[in-house]
């Protein structure tokens, strides 16, 4: 099966002043491994080169559950055994008086009536389900009902601690540069979640490496009564603190902390040396020592995309101290403060080198939103369409997307009459035909030869076929054509008999 494999480029843009997210091409490719991407990436680049060319989630889903646990309960009551709706019936009556449905010209008795038997049933039960269809029922009811404590206080614990992953989540969800910002919110984070059940005094004074290689131990553990549980559980543990489902309840918690936390110290980069020497781009870290510290130790990983001839230590040490660089404020991107520095091509040629690969690096949500393009673009309608095509639309679409203009807006002229003219826009719109039909022939071209290398040539039928199908097309155009005249005539009869 054919694949598509989209590239973008992410790169600062003089101009704009911002950094850019742009289609770089798309290619296609039969077989995915690691050897064949690496081929057809460095003939991709090999061509361009050639050429001149340069190079929200779980958090949601738990707060809707919690707020619909009572549609849910009163659901899935019809699908309790008979005596289990007998033990059940009060607290559903006193659920519709709580949420008031009770109010108003129909009582809770209309949720409830007499069957050909004249027994009382509920009108929300279901019948004709599977055996697998009645044993999900059945584990939901379980969840709901027969267990409804140990589910509320679960949920309560897991809408706490993921609005502090999806804080951090949603950090790096806009379109703004905050690659400096990656090593700070990463501690934060960690942090955070720690001090929900581990001491403060036992965290706050380490450094992330310590953090990483840290081992919890009992005595560094905050006492069960005092660990975060969310706010439903903690009012239901203050309210009922000697309650027969608070101590399994308390430990699965415990246990459940420490190995999320020893997850996170494998998987959280707390000790990064890259993500620490990015976080001195900070504009508010210069002025400082270690600010000059890790911009020297970042340009030692990055030495191999810097000048030979310029000396960067000496630009890092100057810029540390340049009283004519502007204070950075509150509020502003740091991709524009960056352009100040950029202004100064003859003063820090590899420094802001430097600085432009740093902030050209892919964070957020850049990647996840090419899908939604591509879906837009390719879809049943357009299974046909060839990747060069698709190539163009794509590229076009990331321009304009990057730029936040629409195709009128970008090429337009000030003055239409006597505006400049855009040479090779015309040149290449008048001869994108001539180029696609050239192209056709190549690859026409390139395929009989590869046909007469191997000794192999397409079937008669299939010829007939395609030849049938491209008549078929032709005459179907004709039709369309003539159908729109026919149209366009008699609308012009109609118009010329009421002018009459």
């Amino acid at each position: 099966m054919l694949k598509i494999l989209s590239m973008l480029v992410c790169y600062y843009h003089a101009d704009l002043r911002k950094v850019i997210v742009e289609h770089l091409g798309s290619l296609e490719i039969v077989k995915v491994n690691a050897a064949s991407l690496e081929k057809v990436l460095c003939e991709f680049f090999e061509k361009k080169t050639s050429r001149g060319i340069t190079c929200e989630y779980a958090d949601g889903l738990v707060m809707a559950t919690y707020a619909m646990m009572p549609a849910y309960r009163v659901l899935y009551y019809g699908f309790l055994s008979t005596a289990d709706k007998e033990l059940y019936r009060e607290p559903l009556e006193l659920m519709y008086t709580k949420y008031h449905v009770n109010q108003g010209e129909e009582p809770v008795s209309r949720w409830f009536r007499r069957n050909s038997t004249g027994k009382e049933e509920y009108v929300l039960c279901f019948t004709g389900m599977t055996p697998q269809g009645r044993e999900r029922k059945k584990r939901v009811c379980q969840k709901l009902w027969h267990e409804e404590t140990t589910t509320v206080l679960r949920l309560s614990i897991y809408m706490g601690l993921l609005a502090i992953l999806k804080e951090y989540v949603m950090v790096f969800q806009g379109s703004q540069t905050l690659v400096h910002k990656l090593h700070d919110r990463q501690l934060e984070l960690f942090l955070a979640f720690m001090a929900c059940f581990v001491k403060a005094e036992h965290i706050t004074q380490l450094s992330p490496s310590a953090l990483r290689e840290m081992v919890l131990e009992d005595h560094m553990l905050l006492p069960s009564k005092e660990v975060y549980v969310g706010q439903e559980a903690d009012t239901f543990r203050s309210q009922n603190p000697n309650h027969a489902l608070l101590v399994p309840f308390l430990a699965d918690v415990r246990k459940a902390y420490i190995t999320t936390a020893v997850y996170l110290q494998k998987k959280l980069p707390l000790a990064s040396p890259t993500l620490t020497a990015l976080s001195a781009l900070d504009p508010l870290l210069r002025g400082h020592s270690q600010a000059t510290i890790q911009l020297k130790r970042l340009s030692g990983m990055l030495r191999h995309l810097l000048p030979a001839d310029q000396d960067i230590q000496r630009e890092l040490v100057r810029f540390n101290v340049d009283l004519t660089i502007p204070s950075f404020k509150e509020g502003e991107s740091i991709v524009e403060w960056w352009g100040h520095v950029f202004d100064k091509p003859d003063k820090y040629p590899s420094l802001s080198a430097m600085v432009k690969c740093c902030l050209s690096i892919f964070h957020g949500p850049r990647v996840e939103s090419s899908f939604s393009l591509m879906n837009e673009v390719i879809d049943q309608r357009s299974g046909n369409m060839n990747v060069p095509t698709f190539n163009a639309i794509q590229t076009v679409k990331y321009t304009l997307q990057s730029r936040g203009k629409t195709a009128v807006q970008l090429f337009r002229r000030e003055d239409v009459k006597f505006g400049e003219v855009d040479r090779t826009l015309c040149k290449n719109i008048n001869s994108a035909a001539a180029t696609y039909k050239r192209q056709q022939k190549m690859n026409q071209k390139e395929k009989q030869q590869q046909q007469s290398k191997y000794g192999s040539q397409a079937s008669g039928s299939a010829q007939q076929a395609k030849k049938q199908t491209a008549e078929e097309e032709k005459r179907a155009r004709l039709r369309h054509v003539a159908k729109q005249r026919k149209r366009a005539m008699e609308t012009l009869v109609v118009q010329a008999k009421k002018k009459k």
